[in-house]
């Protein structure tokens, strides 16, 4: 799916990238910008589904899981070494769907930094578990990102199985 000439990959798979890259970004920023304009971290918990998925607005400087990694530049330059590898190895991909889930991770990434250079911290929401037993508070750019990396780990295991089922 590359020129020889200049190694570079077709417009086909930058377009296929690059749809799901600002899908990501569109639905993170419109989803916390309407989640902060009804719901504030003080509010009680918004019940979706019960006590199973509710809505609560938590304010995250730090990574992942709120765990602080260092100082505060670090994010930055995590996120855009993550968003500039995993563009260049997404455009590479052989398959659509490959390219698609490389997209939506690059999408959820910047989703984020979006949110860090803006304020300072994420806007987490998503709030999910069974009573008292709770998991981290995420938005829809963490989704994106986990979700994305999952399949394509999944994905590549049952490729790998594939090719020892056939030698």
């Amino acid at each position: 799916m590359q020129d020889s000439a200049l190694n570079v990959p077709k417009s086909k798979n930058i377009k296929l990238f690059l749809i799901p890259v600002f899908t990501a970004i569109f639905l993170d920023q419109i989803t916390k910008l309407l989640i902060i304009n009804y719901l504030t971290p003080f509010d009680p918990p918004y019940e979706v589904i019960g006590s199973i998925l509710r809505f609560k607005v938590a304010f995250n400087p730090y990574g992942v899981f709120s765990i602080s990694f260092g100082p505060g530049y670090l994010y930055y330059i995590f996120h855009i070494a993550g968003i500039l590898i995993f563009s260049f190895i997404g455009v590479l991909q052989k398959t659509k769907l490959r390219v698609i889930l490389f997209g939506l991770i690059v999408g959820g990434a910047i989703g984020n930094v979006f949110d860090r250079i803006r304020l300072k911290y994420v806007i987490d929401f998503i709030d999910m578990g069974i009573g008292n037993i709770r998991w981290f508070t995420y938005n829809l750019a963490d989704a994106f990102v986990t979700v994305s990396a999952v399949l394509l780990i999944l994905s590549e295991l049952f490729r790998n199985q594939n090719k020892n089922d056939v030698v």
